[in-house]
C-alpha cells in the first residue's frame, strides 16, 4: 500500500464539473474506505478544494467498493452481474455526484 497525500488527491478533484466528479468516484474505487473513515476525509478534501458534488460521488463509490461489500456480492452472483454491479456503483455514484452539484 502506498501513502498518497490529501493535496494530490485533492488537486485531482478539486473544482467543480463532471470531470472532477468523475475522478472522484474513480480515485476512490480502489481505496478501503467505509462509511466511518470517509466523512472526514472527505470534509478535509473539501477543505482543500474538492467540490460538492465530486465529495458525494466519493462517499458512495467507497461505499460500492468497500471490500466486505463486494465480497459478498462476489460470493452470490456470476462474474458478469458483479461486473455490472460495479460499473453501475460508479455510474450512480457520478449521476448522484452531477445532480448534487446541480443543486446545490
Amino acid at each position: 500500500m502506498t501513502y498518497v497525500p490529501a493535496q494530490t488527491i485533492a488537486g485531482v478533484v478539486g473544482g467543480s464539473g463532471i470531470g472532477s466528479i468523475a475522478m472522484a468516484a474513480i480515485v476512490d474505487m480502489p481505496a478501503y474506505l467505509n462509511s466511518y473513515i470517509a466523512p472526514p476525509m472527505v470534509a478535509g478534501l473539501m477543505q482543500q478544494g474538492m467540490g460538492s458534488g465530486a465529495g458525494l460521488a466519493f462517499m458512495v463509490a467507497g461505499a460500492v467498493s468497500f471490500i466486505p461489500a463486494m465480497a459478498a456480492i462476489w460470493s452470490l452472483v456470476r462474474r458478469a452481474v458483479f461486473a455490472a454491479y460495479i460499473a453501475f456503483g460508479v455510474i450512480g455514484a457520478i449521476i448522484a455526484g452531477v445532480v448534487f452539484e446541480l443543486i446545490v
